[in-house]
């Protein structure tokens, strides 16, 4: 009786309905306030709003000089207007004097626009008349040997002027709660003086290996006996989402063993993932573990290949996911039903699949009954996302994982996929 229930449950739980379920009852970590040293890649627990311009103040984009476009109307080749140069200001420093009509001002890349200043102007766009350097008039120390200039074109009141919040305006909204902190926004951040942000903590996964047949990897492989890659896999698979791991460690094929580790985990971490015992068989112990510490368990199987075997429960609040012992189809439902929930787990706001559309770039020998995935490599041809599946779908076959960055979804009931195809598939990101 207790096998055809559980036959019936995967029956009736299809990759959808599983995903979402998990979705729903998946829940945030806590937050932390992270400084802009530590904060590359966190997820935002609250809007970066900017709070002032910048740059602050209007300023030269590169040497040159600054005066009032009105003085340049009419000036062409044949006939140049000469403006007396007034001071030399550096980047960093402050002008003193005023532009007055038929004066201007030596500047430096970034130095501020003088007040009176409208316009400016390259070095190279003007001619330079010079002065011996004992005719340097100095002006706080700044002086100049170029006595005046000669401007042969007009220019228009604002030209060449880089203005006040001409990249961040004052009250814009750089980044959203549930974002990710990329590179852009760190050195935006930093431009502005935000020193930190509050972030949601790096969520922590307990992991649980399973079969009296798994010893680890450090250790002699007995005749019969199958190394512990499980624990390694789902941990690397983990910590690309940004997703820290403790090892709970191993348990027998016995229930007692497995639900010790449980309630450990249950104080250490947001979530527990197991491998191995899962399926219909005798020594497939996991789910009623689960139940017995305290889990009620949502789904136990789901219609996919490969990955079917799977039993996911909750426990006030906090979930445990338990997947197959097949290295493979472990790592698929994994990143394919449980990655949106994880994802959510870390504050992700945008934490659905992005689905793309892509051609397959061979055959592939196996329709599905139920939703398929195909693990492979997205690539581009002449400018096409084009998907080329990897070499040895089975449930075991963890090596043709390697290089792979994306998942092809057949849907229930689809045929064959050949060359040519367009099919609908989404990248394992982050």
């Amino acid at each position: 009786m207790k096998n055809n229930m559980k036959k019936e449950i995967i029956e009736n739980y299809n990759y959808y309905e599983a995903k979402d379920l998990l979705t729903e009852h998946i829940q945030l970590v806590d937050t932390e306030t992270v400084g802009l040293a530590d904060i590359k890649g966190r997820i935002l627990a609250e809007d970066v709003i900017a709070e002032e311009n910048v740059p602050c103040f209007d300023r030269s984009p590169y040497d040159g000089y600054a005066f009032k476009a009105s003085d340049t109307e009419g000036a062409d080749e044949t006939g140049g207007v000469t403006l007396n140069v007034i001071e030399n200001i550096r980047a960093g420093q402050v002008p003193v004097q005023r532009v007055e009509k038929g004066t201007a001002i030596r500047l430096m890349t970034g130095a501020p626009l003088p007040e009176g200043a409208d316009a400016i102007c390259k070095y190279e766009d003007v001619e330079e008349i010079m002065v011996s350097p004992s005719a340097v008039v100095q002006i706080n120390g700044r002086g100049s040997e170029i006595s005046s200039i000669v401007i042969k074109s007009e220019y228009r009141p604002g030209e060449n002027v880089i203005r006040a919040g001409e990249d961040i305006r004052e009250g814009t909204v750089l980044a959203l709660k549930g974002s990710r902190v990329d590179t852009g926004l760190i050195g935006t951040m930093a431009s502005l003086g935000i020193t930190k942000a509050e972030v949601y903590k790096r969520p922590s996964a307990g992991i649980i290996s399973t079969g009296d047949e798994v010893v680890d990897v450090d250790k002699e492989l007995p005749h019969g006996k199958i190394r512990n890659s499980n624990r390694y896999t789902i941990a690397a698979a983990l910590a690309d989402m940004g997703i820290d791991s403790i090892y709970l460690g191993h348990a027998s094929d016995t229930k007692e063993e497995m639900k010790e580790l449980i309630l450990i985990g249950e104080d250490k971490t947001d979530i527990i993932i197991s491998t191995g015992g899962v399926s219909a068989g005798d020594y497939d112990i996991v789910p009623d573990a689960m139940e017995e510490a305290g889990y009620d368990l949502l789904v136990h199987g789901v219609g996919i290949k490969p990955g079917m075997a799977c039993a996911y429960g909750v426990k006030n609040s906090k979930l445990m996911l338990a997947l197959s012992g097949n290295p493979a189809s472990s790592l698929t439902n994994l990143q394919c039903v449980c990655m949106p929930a994880l994802k959510k787990l870390c504050g992700l706001s945008g934490y659905e699949h992005k689905m793309i559309r892509m051609r397959m770039k061979s055959d592939f020998n196996k329709g599905s009954r139920g939703t398929r995935f195909i693990r492979g490599r997205l690539e581009t041809e002449d400018g096409e996302a084009v998907f080329n599946a990897a070499a040895g779908q089975g449930n075991i076959v963890i090596s043709s994982v390697i290089g792979c960055n994306a998942y092809a979804v057949l849907q229930e009931g689809s045929g064959k996929p050949v060359s040519g195809d367009m099919i609908e598939g989404f990248l394992i990101d982050r």
